[in-house]
């Protein structure tokens, strides 16, 4: 069976981004000791960005500083940094 990693790399690839989302998601963690789990978070984050889910990278910056970067760097991106 693929790494979990894998199958994300292939759904991200494809544009699936709800599958590459949830299979990240499901072993992403902040500020982990494990390296591969706090790598999930920020690629997590950074997927969520590119799918242009505003609003859960929203809700998840009220307690995420990564997450409030990633959104802050995808308004400037989109040149809507009033937002």
């Amino acid at each position: 069976m693929p790494h979990w990693s894998e199958i994300a790399r292939v759904a991200q690839e494809r544009g699936d981004w709800d599958r590459a989302i949830a299979v990240v998601g499901a072993v992403a963690q902040c500020y982990s000791a494990d390296h591969e789990r706090h790598n999930a978070h920020l690629w997590h984050l950074d997927l969520l960005a590119r799918a242009g889910r505003h609003v859960e990278l929203a809700a998840l910056g009220e307690r995420d500083v990564h997450a409030r970067r990633r959104l802050k760097r995808l308004l400037d991106e989109e040149g809507r940094r009033e937002d």
